[in-house]
């Protein structure tokens, strides 16, 4: 994914989420601007022979508690020890659905975190999609930090933090 993308993602946010989960141009620039040089953020679409629609997209961004950016962020910070490879966002087009791509950017993400050196996945899951999530091999922690906790916050009362090892 890079900033001429943003105009798709934007579009393809907000026919995915809630507006309660609509996050600002300015924010998906930071976290891409944060990631320069990762690879940590992609864009599926389909092939330029069909347009090049894009289906979906993911941004994750290496974290540790404090660094977790709160939703719709417009500043994020790099973490100098990073603790897990964070998934802050990941959308799949309603017609794309059957097309196994939120898996495949879920592989992507955990090949990513290996490269990183990173042994955890993190996520906020929103919009009742934490049985999906467990489906996927993410789990709540016992604890939060309040750090942590903070953050979730933005993400209203019914988000849950989740994680899994790699």
């Amino acid at each position: 994914m890079t900033p001429a993308d943003l105009d798709a993602v934007l579009a393809l946010q907000q026919r995915c989420y809630g507006v309660g989960f609509l996050e600002r141009r300015e924010a998906f620039a930071a976290k891409l601007a944060v990631t320069a040089g990762l690879e940590c953020c992609w864009i599926a679409r389909r092939p330029a022979s069909e347009g090049g629609m894009p289906l979906a997209y993911a941004v994750s961004l290496p974290v540790c508690d404090e660094t977790l950016p709160a939703l719709d962020a417009l500043h994020c910070e790099r973490s100098a020890a990073p603790t897990l490879l964070y998934l802050h966002d990941m959308a799949v087009a309603p017609e794309a659905r059957s097309l196994g791509l939120a898996a495949r950017l879920l592989s992507r993400l955990a090949e990513r975190a290996r490269a990183l050196g990173l042994a955890r996945l993190g996520l906020v899951a929103v919009q009742g999609s934490v049985p999906y999530w467990q489906r996927q091999g993410f789990a709540e922690p016992a604890e939060l930090s309040a750090g942590l906790s903070a953050k979730l916050a933005s993400f209203g009362a019914q988000a849950r933090f989740m994680d899994r090892d790699q």
